[in-house]
Order: structure tokens, then sequence, then C-alpha cells
């Protein structure tokens, strides 16, 4: 095991899911490492929670990793009569994008970052659901703000 295992799934699953982000032209924020204000949180956007890694020993030479990884996706209501549709788009791109495999990768500047790849994660399919999208919709009485989330455990396993 390493100590800069979770930097290292963090990092990897922050610009997997970034790319998911730009590619549909919506903002992205990382919880706990981006600032927002008032003005941005009311704004379209998608925001990358991650819960972990989560390390156990299944057998012996193997570590076994857990990941809980969420999209809350927030989106500034339009009139009747616009495409209220939005939101739920950006639910299918993230949860399609959750069902291929997530490359973790050695990144960072220290010396042990050599970009090399660790494994990848893949999406544990729980039973009956392997990937949940949340609808919250309108999220208080006074703001025209909806917000959904895309959410899933991945497992990857690392030989010691």
């Amino acid at each position: 095991m390493n100590e800069h295992l979770a930097r290292w799934t963090l990092i990897s699953i922050i610009k997997y899911f970034e790319a998911i982000s730009t590619g549909i032209s919506l903002p992205f924020f990382v919880e706990g490492i981006d600032e927002r204000d008032e003005d941005n949180q009311r704004e379209n956007h998608a925001e990358l929670r991650v819960n972990g890694p989560d390390v156990s020993i299944p057998s012996s030479g193997w570590y076994s990793v857990e990941v809980a990884i969420n999209i809350l996706l927030t989106e500034q209501m339009l009139l009747s009569g616009s495409d209220s549709y939005n939101i739920i788009r950006w639910c299918g791109e993230f949860q399609n994008a959750m069902l291929s495999t997530i490359p973790i990768k050695k990144y960072g500047n220290g010396v042990d970052d050599d970009q090399s790849l660790i494994g990848c994660l893949t999406v544990r399919n729980r039973e009956p659901k392997a990937i949940m999208i949340w609808h919250f919709g309108q999220i208080d009485k006074d703001n025209r703000i909806r917000q959904s989330e895309v959410d899933a455990l991945f497992d990857l396993d690392i030989k010691s």
C-alpha cells in the first residue's frame, strides 16, 4: 500500500469527471477543494464529491479499494417553454461515464508521481442498481434552482 493512494485516486477521479463536464460545457467544482461564492452556487454546474478510498485486505497479497463517487448537478431553472431537460441530459452524461472504467494514475509533482497506471476503478453492481440518479427538484421555494445527483460505488483491487 502506498501513502499517496488517496491523493492519486482523488486527482484521477477529478481529471476523469472534469473532462466529462467540460465536454457538456458545464462548470465543474470539487467539494472541499474549489472555492465557491453565492453567485456561482446559483449557476449551472457539476460538483464532484468523493468518499474514500476505503481499503481492506480480502485475500493475501491484494488490497481491495472502495470509492463512493457522486456528482451533484445544479441547474438554474428556465422560464416555461424553455428546454427543461438539461439536468436530465447532464445526469445521463455522468451516468454513462460511470459505466466506463476510471483509470487511477500516479498524478502529481512528487518523486513517485510518474503518471503510471495503478489500475482502474469499476462500478460495483449493487443490487438492484449500480448507478443511481436522484432528483431533488427545486431546492427551496424562493430560488429557481433544482438539483439532481448521480451516485455509484467503485472498486479497485491492487496487488501489494
